[in-house]
């Protein structure tokens, strides 16, 4: 079948509003809803959708998901950044206006209505949700309910349903995303707390009127985790109005050490090998073991559990899939890309089996560990032929001709000369962060005094930039060091050298040199522009004598997240080019705020002071609340910070070293 005819089907106008009838029950939507997509990194980005590399979605997007296949989109998506609890004065000063921070900015609301439109003008069915959302709700379930917390869950989803309440059955609405526990681990009482959200989300949208009196509203499990489904969503529904006919439950299924983990841990290995014929006979290490956990026996006992926990009930699997570790080489990789499509098409199987609709997880990034599989901003397509073609057959649609792992193979094969390229886009009035990552199996790094690349930058912004190399040791403790901002770099080919001793310049401390695991560099910036190649990471010995750590001529790739978009090009480096030994403008004693790392929990800081002397560091949250300090022996030159952040959303981080203060706006993970 010809799949770029196949995008230009007929608009198939699905109703957009219905009578006040009682709407079709969840059982009768879920027979028509088949497998579904995930719009995934695009409206859950705080503040602004486009952040993370991709474009708003547009009509020939879903026109796209549709021709594949898929009869469902979930929209993840966020509120909290599109509402009036985030306001900035003359000062940078964030504040709260009118004492109200539950008001959704009606121009957001109209841009979710866009998409959803567009979705269900193809008679498809759209899941729309409050994600993760800055954390407000999902990362505070704790063993009682917080007022504050009800009361925003409350207004939001008013707002929301009073936006949609004419929109027929083909527009879902799901409570939370992935609301997991807070304090020592999951008990009732968290369940409790989560199961009495949900109920003031269903209440908020029954009131409303309209057709949410009876639309399909889908409710999380804690975590979303399938064995929490078991134990504390079965037989603890929340309570509607309407009853359980217009209800589903939701799961997420990531087997992680198959699904998500990137590297072999010292309490086991990674998964790359699943299902029968997919075998390795010379990597067996990191083949799945018959009835251990991600096995296909274990994928099958969890899905009879759940069919059995849940047959009254239809399931939405919000999110599933499986990295694609682009690492591996030859038949390594042919077996690994079976495996995973061989797993899509058994995820489908078991879906259609016991009643679930299963959705999968799509960003639209092409690197090392994607799951896409439409391509999504240029180029628009297919990526990934035989995952989406053994779904298809679960479903009974027919095969489209193309195949994906030849071409995968062949290039990780190919040991021509290359090196890593990043493209850097952000449009957003806080400053935005592009991470490229290299995480291994810890090493001991002790014998080695600096580290040396190849960097050619060159990139602009409309206000504070940064670039700093970081790395994460001895329990991920993280430290980095400011390779100067954008102005430092001369847009041609230089090599830096950072020694591994922090009381240089430039230098980088380690938390413990005998146990890297990951090394980095960050690029930060407001309204981005930047381009980056990298090439030929060097470790140094005592003696002078070097080693190649990274050359990425052997298919070993940075990782691409935030608004870094990359992957492996051919080099543009001459062996015999003459390169600057350090960026020929930087000045790495130039004061004031030089980078910032944010972390779920941790703000990092380099703040480079003008001279030996007392400074502080303060963390002012959205209500002008102080919510950190950090008393700073500051030396003359690079200091670091580090302040725990125990709230999320935007801040400002100000540092005050005599008459001297700097400050930036942050966003809080």
């Amino acid at each position: 079948m010809n799949f770029k005819r196949i995008f230009s089907i007929p608009c198939c106008m699905g109703l957009l509003f219905s009578s006040a009838n009682a709407l079709p029950t969840a059982k009768e939507v879920f027979a028509k809803m088949g497998m579904g997509y995930n719009i995934g990194n695009t409206l859950e980005v705080p503040m602004n959708p486009s952040a993370w590399g991709n474009d708003f979605p547009t009509q020939e997007l879903i026109d796209s998901v549709k021709s594949a296949g898929f009869n469902t989109v979930r929209i993840p998506c966020a509120w909290y950044s599109h509402s009036n609890a985030i306001a900035v004065d003359s000062n940078w000063t964030l504040y709260t206006p009118d004492g109200d921070e539950n008001t959704i900015n009606a121009a957001w609301l109209d841009s979710v209505k866009t998409v959803v439109d567009y979705v269900v003008k193809r008679d498809m069915y759209a899941i729309l949700n409050i994600h993760w959302d800055n954390g407000w709700l999902e990362d505070h379930i704790g063993p009682t309910v917080d007022e504050k917390i009800n009361a925003r869950q409350k207004s939001y989803w008013e707002q929301i349903a009073n936006k949609f309440k004419d929109y027929d059955e083909h527009l879902l609405f799901a409570s939370t995303n992935e609301p997991g526990e807070s304090g020592d681990g999951l008990k009732q009482d968290n369940a409790n707390t989560l199961k009495a959200y949900h109920e003031t989300m269903i209440k908020a949208v029954r009131s409303s009127g309209g057709n949410n009196a009876t639309r399909t509203i889908i409710v999380q499990a804690p975590d979303t985790d399938e064995n929490k489904a078991h134990n504390y969503l079965k037989g603890n529904f929340p309570a509607d109005s309407a009853g359980t006919d217009y209800m589903m439950g939701e799961f997420h299924f990531y087997p992680y050490t198959f699904a998500l983990m990137e590297q072999d841990a010292d309490w086991g290995n990674t998964v790359r090998y699943w299902g029968e014929g997919n075998y390795s006979t010379t990597d067996v290490a990191h083949n799945v073991k018959k009835g251990a956990y991600a096995s296909p026996e274990y994928v099958d006992s969890v899905f009879a559990m759940l069919g059995e926990d849940f047959k009254d009930i239809p399931m939405v699997i919000g999110e599933f899939g499986v990295i694609k570790r682009l690492e591996l080489k030859g038949e390594d990789l042919r077996l690994h890309l079976k495996s995973r499509a061989d797993y899509y098409g058994r995820i489908a199987e078991l879906s259609k089996k016991y009643g679930f609709v299963p959705c999968i997880w799509d960003t639209g990034d092409e690197g090392n560990g994607n799951m896409t599989i439409i391509r999504r901003n240029k180029n628009r397509g297919i990526l990934d032929y035989e995952s989406l073609n053994a779904m298809r057959a679960a479903y009974g649609l027919p095969k489209f001709e193309g195949n994906s792992i030849d071409a995968l193979v062949e290039k990780s094969l190919d040991n021509s000369d290359r090196e890593m390229k990043v493209i850097y886009k952000a449009q957003s009035d806080t400053a935005e962060t592009g991470t490229l990552s290299y995480g291994f199996a810890a090493q001991d790094w002790s014998q080695y005094t600096a580290m040396s690349f190849d960097i050619k930058f060159k990139g602009s912004s409309s206000s504070w930039s940064g670039v700093t190399l970081f790395n994460m040791s001895a329990d991920w403790k993280w430290n980095q060091v400011s390779l100067g901002d954008f102005n430092d770099f001369t847009g041609e080919w230089q090599n830096i050298k950072i020694a591994f001793d922090g009381s240089s310049e430039p230098g980088m401390d380690f938390e413990d040199i005998s146990k890297v695991v990951t090394i980095g560099i960050n690029v930060q910036g407001v309204n981005v522009d930047a381009s980056l190649e990298l090439d030929n990471i060097i470790l140094w010995k005592k003696d002078g004598t070097k080693v190649t750590f990274l050359d990425f001529n052997d298919n070993k790739e940075l990782k691409c997240e935030g608004i870094a978009v990359g992957g492996l090009a051919p080099s543009t480096i001459n062996d015999g080019e003459t390169r600057i030994t350090t960026p020929a403008n930087t000045d790495f004693t130039r004061v004031g705020l030089r980078s910032i790392d944010i972390q779920q929990g941790l703000i990092n800081a380099i703040f480079i002071g003008n001279e030996p002397g007392s400074a502080k560091a303060f963390l002012i949250n959205g209500l002008g609340q102080m919510i950190a300090t950090q008393n700073i022996n500051a030396k003359a030159g690079s200091n670091s910070i580090q302040l725990k952040a125990e709230t999320r959303g935007p801040a400002i981080l100000m540092i005050k070293q005599g008459s001297q203060v700097y400050s930036q706006k942050v966003i809080l993970k």
